[in-house]
């Protein structure tokens, strides 16, 4: 039987491809990937990029995730929870120090080891819709939004386990500090909020004239970024609680789908339902560099969801999208791209 999780990503997909209706474009060198690299047969129910740019965690449908060495274009693992129908994983996570990660189908969630490729623990979802999961450096903390408001946070090693009340209505999306700590979350109450899992205190609270469906958090946790789907995406100094920009969104980029600040936080690159990989300056939220990612059929509008995005060493862009593709980009000055469309 279908599961209320399953259930809700299939809806959250499909509305995702609904308001991104496919458009033609004429190929610009922009969109031109440095490498591009297939990591599902089918497609993507979920993907994260660890925090260095060299491994992507890609959840396909039917297909367990695979942990893909992105320096080597090699999968170097392949987890699964199960062959049974239902044990589809279908949202992931990789710590920040790139040293865990997690897996999660629709009543469990498997922390593992990405230097030996173990598991090391099944943890049971509450009953409740999972909409979003984070773990932290050290793959003690464990964090989950759901469906009934609530975020519960999760010491693994202690057991100890906090539900932080502040949202009246479902979550959409969370992020965690790399030290476990301080949470971010996002929910349909039009509310971001940044709290304190010490004492499950907000810190600060940010209202949006709209459904609040992606937060993501600067490395240091100096910054903070929070998405509605009315064109209300703004950037948070995390030192006074201040606005320090809203994106200079267009009307196909309403709704974005992942972010990641860079890790000298100048930039935040964004990922969209449209197909549009987007590097916006921190500062100002002027539009910096626009790429539209490959799509599963060549030289057809298809669509493809955005589900994580990243940097390289090098500074080059990266994306992990619903067609299966990984995608390197070279980061490009506005005086050498060919338009923005």
């Amino acid at each position: 039987m279908e599961s209320n999780l399953q259930r809700f990503l299939v809806q959250l997909k499909t509305w995702l491809l609904f308001i991104s209706v496919p458009l033609l474009f004429a190929c610009e060198a922009s969109d031109i990937p440095i490498n591009q690299s297939r990591h599902t047969a089918i497609a993507t129910y979920d993907a994260d990029i660890a925090d260095a740019g060299n491994y992507a965690l890609v959840a396909s449908v039917n297909h367990g995730a695979g942990y893909w060495d992105l320096n080597n274009d090699v999968l170097v693992y392949s987890w699964s929870h199960g062959n049974q129908d239902g044990d589809e994983i279908i949202a992931v996570d990789i710590a920040a120090s790139g040293n865990y990660a997690v897996t999660a189908t629709a009543t469990n969630i498997s922390l593992w080891d990405t230097k030996t490729g173990k598991s090391l623990g099944f943890y049971k979802i509450p009953d409740s819709d999972l909409r979003d999961l984070k773990i932290s450096n050290t793959g003690r903390y464990l964090v989950m939004g759901l469906g009934d408001g609530r975020v519960i946070h999760l010491n693994l090693k202690t057991g100890r386990r906090l539900e932080f009340l502040g949202h009246s209505e479902a979550i959409n999306s969370i992020d965690i500090s790399p030290n476990g700590r301080y949470v971010l979350s996002g929910g349909n109450d039009f509310k971001a909020i940044f709290w304190d899992s010490k004492t499950g205190q907000p810190i600060d609270e940010w209202l949006h004239n709209s459904r609040v469906i992606l937060v993501s958090l600067s490395r240091d946790a100096s910054y903070a970024f929070s998405s509605g789907n009315k064109a209300d995406a703004n950037i948070w100094n995390l030192i006074d609680g201040n606005k320090v920009a809203s994106l200079d969104l267009q009307e196909r980029q309403y709704v974005l789908s992942s972010a990641r600040f860079s890790p000298d936080n100048q930039y935040l690159l964004t990922g969209a339902p449209s197909r549009q990989l987007a590097l916006w300056q921190t500062q100002s939220g002027k539009l910096e560099q626009l790429i539209r990612v490959s799509t599963r059929v060549k030289n057809k509008p298809t669509g493809a969801i955005i589900y994580a995005v990243g940097f390289d060493s090098s500074g080059n862009l990266l994306s992990e999208s619903s067609a299966g593709w990984g995608e390197r980009w070279q980061k490009l000055p506005l005086s050498e791209q060919s338009g923005n469309n």
